[in-house]
């Protein structure tokens, strides 16, 4: 469980496991430019995207430089912690079905870090993780259909 002392802190680190995420989905886009994967990884950077607005939207701000690398370390042991070259050899690139999965389950990693930190925050900072883990179950959800669908 990541430990954060203040809903700026869980907020920061959440803008930087998003910024992983997005990162991770815009190198994939050119190192796999000929794979099946184009349109899967498109919608999903969209989505991160998307995540990474509604973060920064509630207001999160970078501390201090110390305590920024700090917690940017925290964000980069949470999600794709390999990069691309550990989604690569997990296979996430093989086929749309294998990119869903991998989404999937990152997403899954998403949803209990932030459930720990609606749990270690109080007041509006608690209720906004709370909202934030009921989006990314949707996106887990969506994931995981998606990958049942494809063939």
């Amino acid at each position: 469980m990541l430990h954060v002392q203040n809903a700026g802190e869980a907020l920061y680190i959440a803008c930087e496991m998003e910024k992983r995420a997005i990162r991770l989905y815009e190198r994939a886009l050119v190192v796999f430019a000929d794979g099946p994967c184009q349109e899967a990884i498109r919608a999903i950077l969209h989505d991160e995207r998307n995540h990474l607005q509604q973060f920064e939207a509630l207001g999160a701000q970078a501390p201090g430089f110390e305590k920024a690398q700090l917690l940017s370390a925290q964000a980069a042991e949470v999600l794709f912690s390999g990069g691309l070259m550990e989604a690569q050899r997990k296979g996430a690139f093989a086929s749309p079905k294998a990119l869903y999965a991998y989404a999937a389950a990152e997403e899954k990693t998403a949803i209990e870090r932030y459930g720990d930190f609606a749990a270690q925050l109080d007041g509006d900072a608690s209720k906004a993780f709370a909202a934030i883990v009921l989006e990314e179950k949707q996106h887990y959800a969506k994931f995981s259909t998606m990958e049942n669908e494809e063939q």
